[in-house]
């Protein structure tokens, strides 16, 4: 994803990141974004390119964790008289759960979280009744 491919899905300039830092940006984003939806890698067609509304989901990722970047260890105080409540800034949101509001319709699309085999609980279970019961 280039800087100009960030700027027409968010809205937001990236131009303030080199080249080296973009890519590496990008680079950690992909591979959250494909743990997040169960993936080894993000899909791509035969030129490598993922496809769009993929591209909107990372781009909006990256907007989320900059946007709270730097801000999740945060410590507020509230002083009333002789008494002082300091406790974390709840400001910063968890930028999974902020795409995941926005975006759920992508994630159920493409994740493969809920994908798998059923594997039998009991190994002593077996055609319809317990092992050596069954008389099957």
């Amino acid at each position: 994803m280039t800087q100009e491919d960030y700027k027409l899905w968010t809205g937001e300039d990236a131009s303030t990141y080199t080249t080296d830092q973009w890519t590496r940006i990008v680079a950690n984003a992909s591979t959250r974004l494909a743990s997040f939806l169960c993936l080894e890698t993000l899909p791509t067609d035969d030129q490598g390119n993922i496809p769009d509304e993929l591209q909107e989901l990372l781009a909006n990722y990256i907007a989320a964790v900059l946007e709270h970047q730097g801000t999740t260890g945060a410590v507020e105080s509230k002083h009333v008289r002789n008494f002082t409540i300091s406790f974390a800034s709840t400001t910063a949101a968890n930028a999974f759960a902020q795409i995941a509001a926005q975006y759920g319709d992508l994630i159920e699309k493409y994740s493969q979280c809920d994908l798998g085999i059923d594997v039998e609980k009991s190994a002593h279970y077996w055609c319809g009744g317990y092992y050596g019961g069954c008389g099957c």
